[in-house]
């Protein structure tokens, strides 16, 4: 005989208390929050959830990856948005695996270092910052950065344990299951997780290879739990013509560095959104020549020679010699400033959208010390069975 097929309503009643909790209430669940970056363009590129092209941030209750070139501004992005989190009322904290945080530099861009708004922690191996990390959610901060996850070294390594070959597949499993255990408390604390990460040479198997030829380190978990992957490449460097202090003579001072803003990855927004944001030597980013520069891009600032030309409605509004000169009339007129960042559009990037694909993965299990613990032993155990059944089928 057929069992009864049950409405919606009878399978509630049938619920356990544990698992009423375990469903959402879509009617009333809350839009999502988001903190911005502090770059108009970076946020206009990630969205704010409405598929609308509106600016947004980094979402909180999230995990978010940025990674890229040496040099191509994810430190500064990561504390840009910590003094954004500072904005709204939240905390931020840094869990400086590098050990190379600059104070100096965080209050140039506007960090407020007082320890009830900001908390900076350099733990000592992989185990150390997953737990801190987990005790840190416990005050709810908007946004927790961990710089970077090349410096996560497991604990394993620094004992000497295992060799570097090791160390690579023992911090990718690692990786897996903190992020597994760790990403449904970010949701309950409204907590952003932003990892750095840096890119490695991949050594293709052949010419027929197609693959990516660079690769974020850590394994592949991050790629999984990251709700956004913001990929910064270096492109250019601008200099203006000043005068030497050392020779008194002609010279050129380089003022900012074009980085290209790739989201390769987007679960809250449009996907493959890219765009080139500035940043200017020591005062973060320089949100007026990034966007002067996407509206060039995008013709909606004429270039004749050395000429900018930006009109709206059929009247020319602002006309400058020189991309500097330009960027100080725009400073000086808030109306036409925007005007011209509600004239900007966005375009995909079509070879993010070709290299870059979403793959799913298993969740991992509970009680993050002791996984992380049993992940490292089974790991080494694993590894010296290998090499016991090497040494005896060599002898």
């Amino acid at each position: 005989m057929a069992e009864k097929i049950l409405t919606p309503d009878e399978f509630f009643k049938k619920l356990t208390k544990d698992d009423r909790a375990a469903v959402i209430d879509l009617k009333n669940r809350k839009p999502m929050d988001f903190i911005p970056t502090g770059s108009w363009v970076i946020n206009s590129i990630i969205g704010d959830g409405t598929m609308t092209g509106k600016p947004g941030g980094f979402p909180r209750g999230h995990i978010v990856e940025v990674f890229g070139d040496e040099s191509a501004g994810k430190t500064t992005l990561a504390i840009s948005v910590i003094r954004q989190a500072q904005e709204l009322g939240g905390l931020g904290v840094l869990m400086d695996f590098e050990q190379t945080f600059h104070s100096g530099y965080a209050q140039k861009i506007g960090v407020n270092l007082d320890k009830n708004k900001f908390i900076v922690m350099q733990p000592n191996h992989f185990q150390h910052g997953a737990r801190m990390i987990k005790d840190c959610l416990l005050m709810k901060p908007h946004i927790i950065v961990v710089d970077s996850v090349s410096a996560m070294l497991p604990q394993q390594f620094l004992e000497g344990a295992v060799d570097e070959a090791g160390r690579i597949g023992l911090q990718a499993q690692l990786m897996s299951a903190f992020l597994g255990y760790i990403s449904k408390f970010l949701k309950d604390s409204n907590t952003c997780l932003c990892f750095t990460n840096q890119l490695r040479s991949v050594i293709k198997k052949n010419k027929y290879d197609t693959g990516p030829d660079e690769e974020s380190s850590g394994g592949r978990a991050l790629k999984y739990y990251a709700s956004v992957r913001l990929k910064l490449k270096k492109s250019t460097v601008e200099k203006i013509a000043v005068k030497s202090k050392i020779t008194g003579k002609a010279d050129k001072d380089p003022v900012n560095v074009m980085i290209k803003a790739s989201v390769v990855k987007n679960k809250v927004d449009k996907p493959y959104m890219a765009a080139p944001v500035y940043i200017r030597f020591g005062e973060g980013f320089d949100n007026i020549i990034s966007i002067i520069e996407l509206a060039i891009n995008t013709n909606v600032i004429k270039k004749a020679g050395a000429f900018y030309t930006f009109s709206h409605a059929g009247e020319v509004k602002i006309k400058a010699q020189g991309k500097e000169q330009l960027r100080k009339m725009f400073d000086e007129d808030s109306d036409a400033y925007t005007l011209l960042t509600n004239s900007l559009v966005l375009k995909e990037d079509e070879q993010a959208k070709e290299e870059y694909k979403d793959i799913d993965q298993d969740a991992a299990p509970d009680e993050m010390d002791d996984l992380l613990s049993n992940v490292a032993e089974t790991y080494i155990d694993t590894k010296k069975a290998r090499n016991a059944k090497k040494e005896d089928e060599e002898e």
